[in-house]
């Protein structure tokens, strides 16, 4: 069973492996310019209606949302408590430009990761 839900699973370090995604949560560590330079490209790497989600614990995601130019209303806080394998909590962050359809979406997927 593990084996079949990581075969799932794909990596790369190219923003274009993002171009058919569904959502991306971003996970780098707690800096502002980071995380901007990254909603920067991953809004123009995606499709328009990819969920752009920083699992931020600190930062104003509203300042990163900013940095999606165009996508805002894509971008919702997603903050797995650590360690997410173990933790049970998921606080999702409504931004100033989120869409209730992005919040609705990042409630569902995070009742079916059983968060």
């Amino acid at each position: 069973a593990l084996d079949a839900k990581m075969a799932l699973l794909s990596t790369s370090t190219e923003y274009a492996a993002f171009a058919d995604v569904d959502v991306v949560v971003e996970a780098v560590f707690e800096s502002l310019e980071l995380k901007r330079e990254i909603f920067g490209e991953l809004a123009k790497a995606t499709r328009p209606d990819a969920l752009l989600c920083t699992n931020t614990s600190t930062l104003d995601v509203d300042a990163i949302a900013a940095a999606a130019h165009g996508r805002e209303d894509r971008v919702v806080g997603m903050h797995f408590f650590s360690p997410a394998n173990v933790m049970p909590l998921l606080e999702n962050v409504r931004c100033s430009t989120s869409s209730a359809d992005s919040i609705a979406t990042v409630m569902a997927l995070g009742k079916k990761l059983k968060k």
